[in-house]
């Protein structure tokens, strides 16, 4: 796709100079002074104003010269009477439109109501460990073995953390690889992999339904789920709240 993006002026005043002499033709009070506004453009719309230049015509002998030609007394009058041209409100319409967008983002995410399980999940989030035990989480601690032993220490594993949960007929299993956005997709795959591994012969899993997340540094990556699977930069970390049940009723 092509940007057509630049600068563009627009003529945003008119004035006749007093007591102005033209140089050329040496006519009194014949100077008139137009001012452009400059502005920067993408696709045409005016994005935000960038600067002012002005031309000098004289009304007798119509030579025009620019403003960087203008003499010392000529200058001095432009200053005084520059004042009275003022910039159209639509050489600022696209950080209008910008500000407005993000005022609207802003209102949606302030008025959207929240899926109380989103904190559940944050809160999950937190207790997750690099050193899992196998008396307090077995299932984790043999998820680390298997990345101790496959993962290359570029990707630093002892900088992993973990976390499996059970309620009920469901299963949580959560890993955090901080450098996993350096990982091919492809090969982030793997990542997946090496869970199933462990979890598709732990005989306290079977039947359950498993719920898995693995995430970046921020960003959950890679979710299986029952009904949904994704390799992403941004996975959609809502389809594990299924975990924690149906969505509460909001109440009214």
């Amino acid at each position: 796709m092509i940007f057509f993006f630049g600068t563009r002026a627009s003529n945003i005043g008119n004035f006749n100079i007093p007591n102005s002499k033209c140089d050329y033709c040496k006519q009194e009070s014949t100077q008139r002074i137009s001012v452009f506004g400059k502005y920067a453009h993408i696709f045409w719309i005016p994005i935000f104003p960038i600067g002012k230049k002005a031309v000098a015509e004289c009304t007798h002998c119509k030579r025009t010269i620019a403003q960087n030609e203008f003499s010392p007394e000529l200058k001095s009058l432009y200053k005084n009477y520059k004042g009275k041209t003022k910039r159209p409100f639509w050489h600022w319409l696209g950080l209008i439109i910008f500000g407005l967008l993000i005022a609207f983002i802003t209102l949606i995410g302030i008025t959207s109501e929240k899926d109380p399980r989103s904190d559940l999940l944050s809160a999950d989030e937190k207790l997750m460990i690099s050193n899992p035990t196998m008396e307090s989480d077995s299932i984790s601690y043999k998820i680390k073995k298997v990345f101790d032993i496959f993962t290359t220490e570029e990707i630093k594993p002892s900088e992993f953390k973990y976390l499996t949960k059970i309620s009920g007929d469901k299963a949580l299993i959560l890993v955090q690889i901080p450098k996993l956005r350096k990982v091919e997709k492809k090969a982030r795959a793997e990542a997946l992999e090496m869970v199933e591994m462990v979890t598709d012969n732990q005989q306290i899993l079977k039947g359950k339904d498993l719920y898995i997340g693995i995430k970046g540094l921020f960003s959950m990556m890679l979710i299986k789920t029952p009904t949904y699977e994704k390799n992403s930069k941004f996975a959609l970390t809502s389809e594990l709240y299924e975990f924690y049940g149906p969505k509460p009723e909001s109440k009214k």
